[in-house]
């Protein structure tokens, strides 16, 4: 894997790990909300640098194109589940 990659993937791939233990000490649902969608973000951006890169190896381009979007799938999901519980907080704190 070439240097400039695995820098590349290094640069994403930190804060994406950061972000996952934020999500774990955060104490209310809009923040976890707001930190899901950060990692939503900073995947999708990691996701999209390596989709348009070019001169990359067919291997370089599946492994990371996979680790990039097993991160983008997981934010997503943590963004959707927490805009629910969100929601389903404010409803029911509403009654």
């Amino acid at each position: 894997m070439s240097q400039d990659l695995t820098a590349a993937c290094q640069m994403f791939l930190i804060p994406a790990t950061i972000l996952f233990a934020a999500l774990a000490a955060a104490p209310t649902e809009q923040l976890k909300m707001l930190i899901s969608f950060m990692g939503l973000v900073t995947s999708g951006v990691w996701l999209w640098r390596i989709w348009i890169w070019t001169g990359l190896q067919p291997t370089d381009r599946n492994t990371t194109l996979a680790l990039a979007s097993v991160f983008t799938v997981a934010w997503f999901l943590c963004t959707i589940a927490h805009v629910r519980l969100w929601l389903a907080q404010k409803g029911a704190s509403r009654n």
